[in-house]
């Protein structure tokens, strides 16, 4: 028997044990802080090797190898990649026996996905690959994915373990923080409903703020998943580097988990064989907690969720080069920020339809930056007819889409179906076979149950199915009182149902009035989603309408924004800052070229639409409505209306210079991501910022100030391990006599902690490192 079917029968019996934390285990045991955790571990096999034993003798039913960070991305070559995971698997293999079973640890790479950064959703994928070969190789079936944030690397994750490994466990985790959100806007119900849609065999949550917080999480986690329920909280929050919760505390929270249906329960950062011995002998042989997991159909993207079925959901239909050049022109020289902007204009749909016409033109790797750069935003409709670039699409959706739309034929389906299979997602089903569409309502059911018998027969379940009654244009004689009576047919039959509202109007005139008119007679039938012209003021206010009437939703007055004769905001500045806000680079810069040419001078434009653009997305991610993917957007967006601004701000005599800073990750801290956003605000905010990288030793960072005479040195850290290295900067430069006021700031950093050390000034994001900077720079 596999550790894997071992692992799946004891699941059946009772409630299973992990073991805790090992890099702050092993910190403990002689491990210096701001090391690589594995490259240590695999020169100080007798320590990692005792505290895996440890573990074991303290009741763990699984140890976890110490490969967390064993990829490439990390590491740094294949060899080194097989050599540390081969290894590392050993050892763990070794200590464990026949007391205990083992799982791979595997975290993230490290790096953030594209278009945050440059990693795509297959570099990830290939880093993930190797390391589970090499670990796989060892004979571990068992992988548990910790820590991550973005559901797009997880999945990739996933997936290279269960392509690499198809018998093995998987258990498939993410961290929140506070506000019960992932740092890329990812909630813990987004992750469920994924989850349950694939390849994997549990859904869970590590690391976060301690137990307390993620209580609530795992509770909501059980309401709506259909696998076993994985956590390991941290043992509380470290106080000047050491965590504070006992093994006895430690172990009622274990308790708490327990009996709201966690079924694999172990601990992380702080947590030790003693935390392990505490909930081992408070929980024994102690069954799952079991419940039916309520039923919730959600579609999904990295940040937002759509419920499906509440209400008449609005797919914007903007991106379909049909009868458009020029979008036919933009997809033809690979002009994707003119389809992104598309999509942004979009932002009332509920989801958004993407089609990209003739794909054989398309230049390479179009597909791929499409879709990754609307991971964030609306879920969407991939309207893509190639299984290959079906499946690249896929790829970087990092939540539940639609594919638009499969006929009922053995071949069309079985080309396509294991994209859906393996990414999770709904699929559009035409009443069209070999023979063509049907004819009449009975005909059209019939094909649509015969391709539903087919999706069936692959294992593709029929909640996730939408039916399509088929809009034909009037202009070709289509018969509406078939469309309607099809759609009846197809809600009787108890499925979702789609159609695309405007293809009854095409050729024709009075567009908007007849596809408003189509819209009204299929709301009350129970018509689940409407493909249209979002930018149609009369069909979305006959949407609203139908929804008010049909008692949906609330009918509170929203009046839509004064349009003028062209139906476009005369209001620039306005939307100047919207396009900033929601990240839209080619609308940022189409708008502040207008503005330029419209007489308005580029400090004003700076003044009145760019910082208070800044100031709101500050605002709206302190309030947790944006997560780092949109302040990156954005970000990007700003840069590109600076770059455009600067030749006019010289012309004007206007300085937009505020300083000067040398930016940095301390000594030993490795981490970076939240540090290179830092420093793309700062310079959007006119700031000269010399960023000196990761892991900088004190001596480099206090020479450097020093060179160019800096005016502030910003200092970031993730780990409370790398925290007193800040002092360390702070005491060396007043030893040498460097004026430069210093700022600080990283995920462990508090205000407190700041004021303890002797900094300046304490920046909790991006944005407040802006505000702190300035502020610091009007002080004598």
């Amino acid at each position: 028997m596999t550790q894997s079917e071992k692992l799946r029968n004891l699941l059946q019996k009772r409630v299973v044990f992990l073991d805790g934390g090992i890099g702050t285990e092993l910190l403990m045991r002689g491990m210096p802080s701001g090391v690589s955790t594995e490259e240590w571990a695999v020169s100080n096999l007798d320590i990692l090797s005792a505290l895996h034993y440890d573990y074991v003798e303290a009741g763990s039913d699984i140890i976890l190898a110490c490969t967390f960070g064993g990829t490439e991305a990390k590491l740094g070559t294949s060899e080194r990649v097989t050599n540390l995971n081969h290894r590392l698997a050993d050892a763990a293999i070794t200590a464990a026996g026949d007391k205990a079973l083992v799982a791979a640890s595997i975290g993230p790479t490290g790096n953030l996905m594209h278009p945050s950064a440059t990693m795509t959703w297959k570099d990830a994928y290939r880093f993930f690959s190797a390391q589970v070969k090499a670990i796989g190789d060892t004979g571990i079936d068992i992988f548990f994915l910790e820590t991550f944030s973005d559901p797009r690397e997880l999945k990739a994750a996933v997936l290279a373990v269960r392509d690499s490994v198809p018998d093995a466990f998987i258990s498939a985790q993410m961290t929140f923080g506070s506000g019960g959100l992932s740092l890329s806007g990812t909630s813990p119900t987004a992750l469920v409903i994924l989850a349950n849609q694939l390849p994997v065999d549990a859904v869970g949550t590590n690391c976060g703020d301690g137990p307390e917080e993620l209580l609530p999480i795992i509770q909501e986690m059980v309401r709506f998943s259909s696998k076993w329920i994985a956590v390991e909280p941290n043992a509380g929050l470290p106080v000047n580097g050491m965590y504070d919760m006992s093994p006895k505390r430690f172990a009622g929270w274990i308790e708490d988990f327990a009996r709201s249906g966690a079924a694999i329960i172990g601990g992380c950062c702080g947590s030790g064989p003693a935390h392990v011995r505490e909930y081992v002998s408070l929980l024994g042989n102690r069954p799952v907690v079991k419940s039916e997991p309520e039923e919730l159909h959600l579609l999904t993207s990295v940040d937002r969720m759509v419920p499906l079925g509440d209400r008449m959901l609005t797919v914007g239909e903007s991106i379909n080069p049909t009868g458009k050049k020029s979008l036919q022109n933009s997809l033809s020289h690979g002009d994707f920020f003119a389809v992104i902007s598309l999509a942004k204009a979009q932002g009332r749909a509920d989801l958004i339809d993407v089609n990209l016409g003739l794909e054989k033109l398309l230049p390479d790797g179009f597909i791929h930056e499409i879709f990754s750069r609307l991971s964030i935003g609306s879920p969407l409709s991939v309207d893509i007819s190639g299984p290959e670039n079906m499946e690249t699409a896929f790829c970087e959706m990092g939540g539940i889409g639609i594919f638009n739309s499969l006929i009922a034929t053995e071949k069309f389906i079985g080309d396509r179906i294991d994209t859906l299979l393996r990414h999770g997602g709904y699929a559009v089903l035409l009443p069209i076979d070999e023979d063509g569409l049907g004819k009449t309502t009975e005909e059209r059911l019939s094909k649509l149950e015969k391709g539903i018998a087919i999706l069936r027969s692959h294992g593709f379940p029929e909640y996730r199915i939408i039916a399509d009654p088929i809009v034909k244009p009037l202009g070709t004689g289509a018969n509406t009182r078939l469309i309607l009576e099809t759609l009846k047919l197809f809600k009787h039959r108890g499925l979702l149902t789609i159609a695309g509202i405007s293809n009854l109007s095409h050729g024709l005139p009075n567009r908007s009035g007849l596809n408003a008119a189509l819209l009204a007679l299929m709301a009350p039938i129970g018509l689940d989603m409407a493909i249209v012209d979002i930018l149609d003021s009369k069909v979305l206010e006959m949407h609203r309408n139908a929804q008010i009437l049909m008692g949906n939703i609330e009918p509170v007055e929203r009046r839509l924004p004064e349009l003028d004769s062209q139906g476009v905001s005369p209001d620039f500045m306005g939307i100047l800052q919207k396009s900033i806000i929601v990240g839209d680079r080619r609308q940022t810069e189409a708008t502040g070229r207008e503005l330029l040419e419209s007489g308005i001078t580029a400090k004003e434009i700076l003044e009145n639409g760019l910082a208070p653009a800044m100031k709101k997305v500050g605002e709206l991610y302190n309030r947790k409505k944006l997560f780092l993917p949109h302040l990156i957007a954005s970000a990007e967006a700003s840069e590109v209306l600076t770059k455009l601004l600067g030749p006019y701000l010289e012309k004007e005599e206007v300085s937009s210079f505020k300083g000067r800073i040398v930016l940095a990750s301390v000594r030993g801290d490795i981490h970076d991501i939240g540090k290179n956003l830092v420093a793309l605000f700062l310079r959007n905010a006119g700031f000269d910022v010399i960023d000196l990288g990761k892991d900088v030793h004190s001596y480099e960072i206090v020479r450097k100030a020093s060179e160019i005479h800096a005016d502030i040195i910003a200092l970031s850290a993730l780990m409370s391990t790398t925290a007193p290295e800040m002092e360390m900067v702070i005491s060396l430069a007043k030893a040498k006599g460097v004026s430069a006021r210093i700022l600080v700031g990283g995920a462990v950093i508090t205000e407190e902690y700041a004021n303890s050390i002797g900094a300046d000034c304490y920046a909790a994001n991006a944005y407040d490192a802006v505000q702190s900077a300035l502020s610091l720079m009007q002080k004598d």
